[in-house]
C-alpha cells in the first residue's frame, strides 16, 4: 500500500484502526481520500485483527463529498470517474470478509452520514451530528435511499433526506442510523471489546454472515450512485453547490 495522506492506518492489538485525516476540512472526501480509504480497507483485511474500525481525526467524523472537486466536473465522463472511484470504495467495504465497525466522533453530514450505513456495529459519541443535506444542494443520498431504507425505515430516510437537517446522536439511536453512544475517551476500549467478542465466533461463521450481507447491500446501491453522478451536473445543482462554496468562503 503506498503512503497514505488522508488517513491514518494502524493497528492495536486484534483491531486495524482507519482514521480519516483531513481535519481542516472536517475530513471531506475527496477523490484522493475515497481511493486512500479503498486501498485501507482491502489491506485491513489481510491482517490478523478481528475488527476494522473507521473513525475520523479531530471535530469530525467527516462532512461529506468534497464539495469543491463535485462542482468542477465539467462533464458525464468527469463525473462517472469520481463517482466510479466513490463506488469501488463502497463495495470494498461492503465485500470486506472482516466485520466493519465505524466510530463516529464527531459530526457526520452527507457521504459521511451514508458510510455509517455499510457498518456491521456503529457507536457516536453523545454530542455528534448526523445529516443528509445533499437535497439542499440539488443532490441525492446515495447509500440512504438504496440501503438505509432496510435500516431506519423509508419515512425516516424521506424525512432526513428530504429536509437535510441535523439530527442528533440521541435521534440517531432511536431510527437505527447508530448502534451505541459512549463517552470520547472509552471509543477504543468499546472497539476492543468488541473485537475480543469476536474472537470467540468461529471465522467461517463470520465470513458466510458477511457474503450474506454483501450480497443485500450491494443489489441496491449501483443505481442511486450512478444517477448523483448525472445529477450533479444539472444546472440547479451547480448553482447551489456554487452558492454553498461562496458561503463558505466568507465564513
Amino acid at each position: 500500500m503506498r503512503n497514505l495522506k488522508n488517513i491514518e492506518y494502524f493497528n492495536e492489538k486484534n483491531v486495524t484502526w482507519i482514521r480519516l485525516n483531513r481535519p481542516e476540512k472536517l475530513n471531506a472526501l475527496n477523490e484522493e481520500t475515497w481511493l486512500e480509504l479503498k486501498e485501507s480497507v482491502i489491506k485491513a483485511n489481510t491482517e490478523k485483527t478481528n475488527l476494522i474500525c473507521i473513525t475520523g481525526n479531530g471535530r469530525a467524523f467527516s462532512a461529506g463529498d468534497d464539495i469543491q472537486s463535485m462542482y468542477q466536473f465539467k462533464d458525464l465522463s468527469e463525473s462517472k470517474n469520481f463517482f466510479n472511484k466513490l463506488k469501488d470504495t463502497i463495495m470494498a467495504i461492503v465485500e470486506s470478509e472482516k466485520p466493519i465497525m465505524f466510530a463516529v466522533n464527531g459530526l457526520a453530514y452527507g457521504g459521511g452520514c451514508e458510510l455509517l450505513l455499510l457498518g456491521d456495529f456503529v457507536i457516536s459519541v453523545p454530542d455528534a451530528l448526523f445529516s443528509l443535506p445533499e437535497s439542499k444542494l440539488g443532490l441525492i443520498p446515495p447509500l440512504a435511499l438504496s440501503i438505509g431504507m432496510f435500516i431506519m425505515g423509508l419515512r425516516n430516510v424521506a424525512r432526513l433526506a428530504l429536509s437535510g437537517e441535523p439530527i442528533t446522536a440521541s435521534e440517531a439511536l432511536r431510527i437505527g442510523l447508530i448502534d451505541e453512544i459512549v463517552e470520547k475517551d472509552t471509543i477504543n476500549e468499546r472497539a476492543h471489546e468488541i473485537s475480543n467478542y469476536l474472537s470467540k465466533i468461529p471465522n467461517t461463521a463470520i465470513s458466510a454472515i458477511r457474503k450474506i450481507l454483501a450480497i443485500h447491500r450491494a443489489n441496491f446501491i449501483s443505481s442511486t450512485v450512478d444517477e448523483l453522478a448525472k445529477i450533479s451536473l444539472t444546472n440547479e445543482a451547480k448553482t447551489k453547490m456554487k452558492d454553498f462554496l461562496e458561503k463558505r468562503k466568507f465564513k
